[in-house]
């Protein structure tokens, strides 16, 4: 454990250093509407008269005000926070707004964002963001499910104009946790364009961006936390030419404000139903796919970390407590859980302390116990201080987990983190060292038995170049060693890439690795078009060289279309050949079909085609699979996931799969 220690010394010493440089303004006055704006997309000023302006926004890439006028207006009521946005462009026809889902992809879409913090700490903020069509998508800094009664509506709106586009937003405060007699919220307000790859924001924090560097919006008269208690019922049904099977469950959530929120479940959907149906639209962000049930999302960033505890190891679980909060500077989470291992039940207990020491500084303790027909226990300590100024940030993080039962292990990681504006290299160092017997039955370490060492560096620059909007160069070389003083492996790859203002991306990248017996030596090439555009992308990529032993030759086409107004398709296909000096060769061929219809921004049907063929040490298999697939989720009413077929099948199956929410609050 020396090394953990040795490093919560040198802790101590960066705390001394964690003031940075502060944005400027460091606060702006909070001030009360008479009445609310319509919310319309409009920006009347009439309307907007009584709220705090900003009338300019900083490029921190160009280190100047922004070159496209941008105002901002902020004001509240009893019951919400307003913004409006005015974003001047002298192209409006280059404004680009593809993204039609609530919830999708907006990172290439003209967008206008709101950062809001209510701790005022600089601490992660929620995030409320609006593309040019008005279409929206929302953060939960402590994570939730998708359903949007769950996690709280707001509303928004924009409207494209002759020289630009403006939005406007009401964001309600019950969809924020904040202390009792909080009268200030730390904010950002951001704009982007993606044609230059460019973002504004207010406050101006110099070259180097970060979420956590706010400006105080202080004087806030806040109406006392008021949320209702909701009730989460579901129903899935799974029927075949075989057999019928039904499953019901049930969510509890009930919040007390900032310090504390409780969450009951009973019987929750294990086969993740939702992923399934949701990952057909291949617009939507994949962010929600490795955990869809809303006891295991909501409060998530308050569990351990998942080399101590991976929800997705508890499969069947058939009913949970949890609570999270924030009381000053300590923040908690604790959930306690039974499930179903192999037709025997387990009990587990999850908890987790962590305490602000200083200014973006904090120290995490960390438990986890199972127990049924396995004992077993894990304790952990986690050190996380960070340096943040106009030059960048300075991150550093200890962690340790003691495992202990049937299975005795340690896992323990060091990382040094630079993160820095264009033109000055990042850089990440990082040592790992996994003792052989740490497998957490709750955890995931895919690897262990090692130590080893990485390191990275990341230079990007956006140049002044009326061709080239953005290039990035990256370094990593990697060794590690297993116990016992053998090679697991050591490599080195490099990539560099070209982003050109026609919307073209060149990607170049070279690997070396060496894991005994086998030394890969591969190099790629990609190229993409339409990088912009959602529903016409494409790229192709070809990677050669030798691999697992042999000379190996994988090539990719993706291309997406869009056939008619809201109806998508997608190619995907993949070549993949390996040949051996002494044994059969390995090859893999696929193609992938995917079509989404959306029916409104709500509401979408989608299908998907997967035919490959597998040849692999002499064996082969071939998978002729199609599944249709239904989707709503909505403002009002119930949300519904329907699958025809079976994603995972080698062949296509005659098989209905349903999933119901209905929402209730008291």
């Amino acid at each position: 454990m020396r090394p953990f220690w040795c490093v919560c010394l040198w802790t101590v010493g960066l705390v001394g250093l964690a003031l940075g440089q502060p944005v400027e303004p460091r606060s702006f006055p909070a001030q009360k509407l008479s009445r609310p704006p319509v919310i319309d997309g409009v920006v009347n000023a009439d309307e907007w008269a009584e709220a705090y302006a900003a009338e300019r926004f900083w490029s921190p890439s160009r280190q100047q005000w922004g070159a496209f006028p941008t105002r901002a207006y902020i004001g509240y009521d009893s019951e919400a926070i307003y913004v409006a946005f005015v974003c001047e462009d002298p192209e409006p026809s280059q404004i680009r707004a593809r993204e039609t889902k609530r919830g999708g992809y907006l990172e290439n879409d003209d967008t206008v964002m709101v950062l809001i913090e209510p701790q005022a700490r600089g601490l992660e903020p929620y995030t409320f963001t609006v593309n040019a069509r008005g279409v929206q998508s929302d953060y939960i800094p402590t994570g939730t499910t998708e359903n949007i009664r769950w996690r709280g509506d707001w509303q928004a709106a924009a409207k494209i104009l002759e020289n630009g586009w403006s939005a406007e937003m009401r964001i309600p405060f019950r969809i924020l946790r904040y202390p009792p007699r909080q009268n200030r919220f730390g904010v950002i307000l951001e704009r982007y364009i993606p044609r230059l790859d460019e973002i504004y924001t207010f406050p101006n924090m110099g070259a180097y961006y970060s979420e956590r560097r706010q400006s105080l919006w202080s004087g806030l008269e806040l109406p006392p936390p008021r949320y209702p208690v909701i009730f989460l019922p579901y129903f899935t049904g799974d029927s075949d030419s075989q057999q019928a099977r039904g499953r019901s469950g049930l969510d509890v959530r009930y919040i007390a404000g900032d310090p504390l929120t409780a969450l009951l479940t009973l019987k929750p959907d294990f086969r993740n139903i939702a992923a399934d149906v949701a990952s057909v639209d291949f617009s939507y962000t994949e962010r929600v796919l490795s955990e869809t049930r809303p006891f295991f999302q909501e409060g998530s960033e308050f569990m351990p970390p998942r080399a101590a505890f991976y929800s997705l190891r508890v499969h069947d679980l058939n009913a949970g407590l949890k609570a999270f909060g924030t009381l000053g500077d300590w923040r908690y989470g604790a959930t306690i859980g039974e499930y179903t291992q192999n037709g025997r039940l387990r009990q587990f207990g999850v908890g987790r302390v962590r305490y602000q020491f200083a200014e973006r500084s904090f120290i995490n303790l960390l438990g986890i116990r199972l127990q049924g027909d396995v004992q077993e226990d894990t304790l952990g300590a986690i050190v996380d201080t960070q340096r943040i100024s106009g030059d960048g940030e300075l991150r550093l993080t200890a962690a340790y987990y003691k495992l202990s039962g049937d299975r005795d292990g340690a896992y323990q990681q060091y990382t040094l983190l630079r993160n820095a504006p264009e033109r000055v290299p990042n850089y990440l160092l990082q040592y790992t060292d996994i003792e052989p017997n740490y497998r957490p039955r709750l955890g995931y370490a895919p690897e262990t038995g090692y130590r080893g060492v990485r390191f990275g560096v990341l230079w990007f620059d956006r140049p002044e170049s009326e061709r080239l909007l953005y290039t990035e160069t990256q370094l990593t070389v990697n060794r590690r060693t297993r116990y016992g003083g053998t090679r697991l492996d050591e490599g080195v790859s490099v990539q560099q890439q070209w982003l050109f203002s026609s919307q073209h991306r060149l990607t170049l990248a070279g690997e070396y690795l060496d894991r005994p017996p086998n030394i890969d030596r591969t190099v790629s090439v990609s190229y993409a078009w339409n990088v912009l555009d959602l529903y016409r992308t494409g790229s192709v990529t070809l990677r050669f060289g030798d691999q697992n032993g042999g000379r190996s030759l994988y090539a990719q086409w993706v291309q997406a279309y869009e056939i008619a107004p809201r109806f998508r398709v997608r190619f995907d296909i993949e070549s993949l050949e390996i040949d051996y000096p002494d044994a059969p060769p390995d090859r893999a061929r696929q193609l992938i079909f995917t079509l989404n219809y959306e029916i409104d921004p709500e509401r979408a049907l989608g299908g998907r085609l997967i035919l490959n063929r597998l040849e692999f040490g002499g064996e082969v298999e071939t998978t002729r699979n199609f599944y249709l697939t239904y989707l709503q989720r909505v403002r009002r009413g119930f949300d519904l996931y329907l699958i025809y077929g079976l994603p995972n099948a080698s062949r296509t199956q005659n098989r209905l799969a349903v999933k119901l929410i209905t929402p209730l609050e008291l």
